[in-house]
This record gives C-alpha cells, structure tokens and sequence, in this order.
C-alpha cells in the first residue's frame, strides 16, 4: 500500500478503530512495540541498552573472542535507526559502535580491511549525523579521550583524526570522482 493510500485510509478511521490497530501491531509485531514504546517514552532505556548489549557481545563477547563482524554490526544499528524515535538516541548507540570497534582495534590490533573500512565510514557517518543534530559538543570530551598517545600513533587514527578535522573532504573526493 502506497504512503497517501495508507494516511487516507487511516484519516477515515475513528479513534477507536485506530487503538485498536495499533494495539493488535503491537502485539504482533516486536519492532513495532519497541518503536512505539520509544516514541512514548516508556522503557526507552531498557531497549537502547538491549542494543548496546548486542554489540558489545560482538565485539567482547563473555566467551570467547569477538568477531567484530561488520554485517551484524550493520545489522543491529539499521534495525535500531528503525525503531528509534529520537535522533539522539541513534548517535549515541553509533557512538557506542565507535568505541567499541576502537577498543577491538586497540587490543587485538585487528589490521582487516572489511573491518577497517567499515569503522572508517561509520566514523564519518556518526560526525555527520552529530553534527547535524547538533551534538557534536556532546561528543567532545569523548572523542578526545578515545585519542591516547599511543593510539594517535596508529594508521587508524591518523584516518580518523583527519575524517574529523576534514569533514568535507570525503564529500569533495566523491564528487571530483564523479
């Protein structure tokens, strides 16, 4: 069903009607009751703090080794941008990632591509959505302590640190590709 289809068919419907739709949506569908749970308000914690569970125990699972597999990660932030009903919240769980993916970085020194390349590009997407959600004086003090001596030493964080101080330099390079 098309959006203006849909907005019509529900503009026709009393209230009643559409509790009870939403109810039975709810009920038959968990992402639904998250993102409705999220857009109230209600429990919003609980459920950013399943996801950050989520991908700690990718990356430092309490057995074993993590995988630090790119498309779980993915996989977990797209699902949590669909329910998230607050853009905050949706920086804060990428931040989360970042940090993550730094300190797998720093502790086993993980040198593979796929890995590196998808830090790179949610780096650079966690700095453009914080920006412009206002947000990046939030992230301050923390991005400077993710950059110790010793980890500004890396290849990593010298990508890093020039994607943050160059934010229009990955839009610039696309577009002379282009």
């Amino acid at each position: 069903m098309a959006k203006r289809q849909l907005i019509k068919e529900l503009e026709k419907q009393d209230k009643e009607e559409l509790v009870r739709i939403l109810t039975e949506m709810s009920r038959r569908f968990p992402i639904a009751n998250m993102y409705l749970t999220m857009e109230f308000g209600f429990e919003s914690a609980g459920i950013i703090e399943k996801y950050k569970k989520a991908i700690r125990k990718e990356y430092f699972p309490t057995r074993g080794y993590g995988k630090a597999r790119s498309s779980k990660v993915a996989k977990i932030l797209k699902e949590f941008t669909q329910i998230a009903a607050f853009q905050e919240d949706v920086v804060e769980l990428m931040w989360y990632q970042i940090e993550n993916a730094i300190d797998y970085y720093k502790l086993f020194g993980s040198e593979y591509e796929p890995f590196l390349n998808n830090l790179l590009k949610n780096w650079k997407f966690f700095l453009e959505k914080a920006r412009k959600e206002g947000l990046m004086p939030l992230y301050s003090e923390k991005v400077d302590a993710l950059f110790t001596e010793r980890f500004k030493k890396s290849w990593l964080a010298t990508q890093l640190i020039f994607i943050l101080e160059n934010p229009f330099s990955s839009e610039a390079e696309e577009e002379i590709e282009d």
